[in-house]
Parts: C-alpha cells; structure tokens; sequence
C-alpha cells in the first residue's frame, strides 16, 4: 500500500507517531496503557532517489480516522552554509497543506488517502512507549508498515528527543500535561527545599 503512494525508486517511508506518558508525571506509580496518549502521525513520503526519508513530503495523518490530510516539507531545516543565505536559494518557509500530492509523479494523489488499520498502529506505540519508557515524556516513533502478512506493523526506530515533523495534534491535550508536568516538578522542587535536599526530579 505505502508503496503505490510513492515514486519509483523511494527510501523506505516512515510513519512518524508522537506519544506522551502521563505515567512521566509520577515515575513512583505503576504505567498503565491509558497513561499514554497519540498525539500526531505524520507519513513521510519519500522524494524519488533519496537515501531516506528524511527527505520526504510530510503528509499530516488524522489520528482518529487514519485519512491523509494535505502535506508540507521540512526540507529547508536541513541547508547548511552561508550561501543559502542568498535570494533564491533556499525557501525559509513551508506551509502547511502545501501538496495533496506527491510532486514526483504527476497526478499521484496522496491526500484523500487511510492509512490502513491506523488504530493497530497507534495501540503497537502506546503499548510500546508504556512497556519500554514510561517515565520519558515524548516519544517518536518511525513505524513502517509491511507486506509481510506475518508483520504488518512494526517499529523501525524509536527518537527520545523528537518533533512533531509539521503533524497536527490536541493542543489542549498537549498543553494541559505540560501544564500537569511543570506544577509536579515545581511541587517537588519546594519540598527538596524543605528537606534542604538538592532537587533530582528522576531520583524522587
């Protein structure tokens, strides 16, 4: 399926899924599953010829339905060296819903498109982020999907210090647990105080 949403030949191409532990806020209690919420899926699909995807068209993934909304590019966070300082040689900017489809093959239509079993892929990185690392806040996962019927869905890579790659989420959702997060650490911060004890969030 991922394979006929891209041009020929292109990298392997990844989902990126964010999640966050609410099982990170109090390392003390037992993770459970529900502590860990999807926020975004992003598809990354590849550009023809590149090494990886990381040169790709980011095409936003509504975490609910699973459907393909428009894509953007990333591409300009990675040009180095001052010469790209210069008119016209590099675009700072990039929006979002820019393609709704992929720019290497004329008329191939992305946007539009499910993502196949989209709740199967969402419950692998939330029972994987509660299993692994509960007490880490974010997590990105690259997750690939398969022609191996044995393995439809499975986690390439795992990234501890992720972004959301220009995917849409709950910002009150993502706002509330770091609203939740900054008062627990603060309320730790003032009983170390207390205590005269040197402040060690992970330790305590």
């Amino acid at each position: 399926w991922v394979s006929s949403l891209l041009p020929s030949p292109a990298p392997l191409s990844t989902f990126r899924v964010i999640t966050q532990s609410r099982a990170s806020i109090d390392i003390h209690k037992e993770a459970k599953v529900e502590d860990i919420t999807a926020l975004s899926c992003v598809f990354r699909a590849g550009r023809k010829n590149a090494a990886t995807d990381h040169d790709s068209i980011l095409f936003d993934v509504d975490v609910n339905t699973g459907l393909i909304r428009g894509g953007t590019t990333n591409a300009h966070w990675y040009k180095l060296g001052l010469h790209n300082t210069l008119p016209g040689r590099c675009n700072w900017r990039s929006f979002h819903g820019e393609h709704s489809t992929h720019p290497d093959v004329e008329g191939l239509d992305v946007s539009g498109k499910s993502v196949p079993d989209i709740k199967g892929i969402l419950k692998l990185v939330e029972e994987s982020h509660m299993k692994l690392c509960a007490d880490v806040p974010f997590v990105g996962w690259d997750v690939v999907l398969s022609a191996d019927e044995k393995v439809p869905v499975c986690l390439l890579e795992v990234n501890l210090s992720c972004n959301f790659f220009r995917g849409t989420f709950d910002l009150k959702t993502y706002l509330d647990f770091i609203d939740d997060s900054l008062v627990k650490l603060q309320d730790l911060r003032l009983q170390a105080d207390v205590s005269k004890k040197v402040f060690k969030p992970k330790s305590m």
